[in-house]
C-alpha cells in the first residue's frame, strides 16, 4: 500500500462529485461512471478506495453504511480504474467506476464508494462510513420485468400550526412498496384566503431515491414574505444561545412589502414519479396560520394611543371653547 513518510499535519479534506451515482444496466452487462476526488488540503494525501453497502436510515435522509457479509456477493462486481493513489494539494483527480452485473442479477444494489487515507483502517461503523473518510453512494438498477415501481403519499404536513412569521416547513412523506429505489419530484402550491398560487415551491430538487419497503421524508420551506424568522449571524458566524442553539432573528425584506403574510394558507402538494409506463400523481393538502401577534400587539397599542390622543386633545379644545362662554 502507498504509505505517506510522515504523519499528515491535519484531518483529511476532500470533495467528491457527485454526492451520489445512479446507474442502470442489463442482467450479464457492465456500466461505467466517474467521480471526481479533490485535494482540498495544502499536502499530499495518499489515498485508498474502500466499499460498504448501505440502506436507507429512519426518516431516509441519510444512509446506514455497515460493513458487506459473505452474502453479499455483489461486492465482486465493483472495481475502480485506481484503488489507490497519491493526490498533491488542490488537485483533483478522475476515477472510472465500472460495475458488471451477473445474468442472474436483478432489481436494485446499493453501494457506499469511500474515499480515505492508506493508513485508515478498514473499518465501517454502523450508520456512518469510517470518520473523516468522504464516501459517494451509488445506486445500481439491474434491469428486470420483476420491477414493480410503487410510490405512497403517506403525509403531507407543516412543521406545526401556527407561525409567527415565514418560514413554513413543510415535509412530505414517501413510502416506496416496490421492489426498485425511485426519485420522485413536483411541487407545493400555495393559495391565500384572497389569492390563488401565491407561492409555488419544488421539492426534491436534490433528486433524493427512496429505496425499496423504506419511507423518505423531504423537507421544504416557504420562505417568499416581507417578514421571515432566520438564523442570526455576527461576522459570518451563527450567533448561539448559552444552549449551544442558533439564536433566530426576525429580518424585514422592504423590497417584499407587497408579501405581508398574514391568515389562513393552504399548500397543495403534487409528488410525481415514474412507475416504468408512465407519470403517476400524488396529492396531499394541508392548511396553515400566519399570525404576525407581536407586530399586530405593537400596532395595536400605537392605535390605542393614537385613538386617546385624539380624544384629549378634542377635549381639551371642547373645554377651551366652552370655558371662554
Amino acid at each position: 500500500p502507498l504509505v505517506p513518510k510522515e504523519t499528515p499535519p491535519s484531518g483529511i479534506n476532500l470533495t467528491l462529485a457527485p454526492t451520489f451515482l445512479n446507474l442502470v444496466t442489463d442482467p450479464g452487462e457492465e456500466v461505467t461512471s466517474q467521480i471526481k476526488v479533490k485535494n482540498n488540503n495544502n499536502f499530499s494525501e495518499y489515498l485508498k478506495i474502500d466499499i460498504a453497502k448501505f440502506e436507507s436510515a429512519e426518516g431516509g435522509e441519510r444512509p446506514l453504511i455497515s460493513e458487506f457479509t459473505s452474502a453479499d456477493d455483489y461486492k465482486n462486481w465493483i472495481s475502480f480504474s485506481d484503488s489507490q493513489f497519491i493526490l498533491d494539494p488542490n488537485e483533483t483527480k478522475v476515477i472510472d467506476v465500472t460495475i458488471r452485473a451477473p445474468k442472474e442479477a436483478s432489481l436494485g444494489y446499493y453501494y457506499a464508494i469511500i474515499v480515505n487515507r492508506t493508513t485508515q483502517q478498514e473499518t465501517v461503523a454502523q450508520g456512518a462510513a469510517v470518520a473523516g473518510a468522504a464516501s459517494v453512494l451509488a445506486l445500481l438498477e439491474v434491469v428486470s420485468p420483476n420491477a414493480k415501481r410503487e410510490l405512497q403519499l403517506v403525509d403531507f404536513k407543516t412543521s406545526k400550526l401556527f407561525y409567527e412569521y415565514l418560514p413554513t416547513e413543510f415535509q412530505i412523506t414517501a413510502k416506496n412498496t416496490g421492489n426498485i429505489h425511485i426519485i420522485p419530484s413536483g411541487e407545493i402550491f400555495i393559495d391565500s384566503m384572497r389569492s390563488k398560487e401565491i407561492g409555488t415551491i419544488k421539492t426534491n430538487e436534490g433528486r433524493g431515491n427512496v429505496l425499496p419497503g423504506t419511507e423518505r421524508v423531504y423537507t421544504v420551506s416557504w420562505s417568499d414574505g416581507f417578514a421571515v424568522k432566520g438564523v442570526q449571524e455576527e461576522n459570518g458566524q451563527v450567533v448561539k444561545d448559552k444552549d449551544g442553539q442558533a439564536k433566530l432573528k426576525t429580518k424585514f425584506d422592504f423590497t417584499k412589502a407587497n408579501k405581508f403574510r398574514m391568515g389562513k394558507y393552504t399548500a397543495s402538494v403534487l409528488l410525481v414519479y415514474d412507475n416504468g409506463e408512465r407519470d403517476i400523481p400524488l396529492e396531499g393538502t394541508v392548511a396553515f396560520w400566519v399570525i404576525p401577534w407581536k407586530m399586530l400587539l405593537v400596532g395595536g397599542v400605537i392605535l390605542i394611543f393614537a385613538v386617546l390622543g385624539v380624544k384629549n386633545t378634542v377635549i381639551t379644545n371642547l373645554k377651551k371653547i366652552f370655558g371662554k362662554r
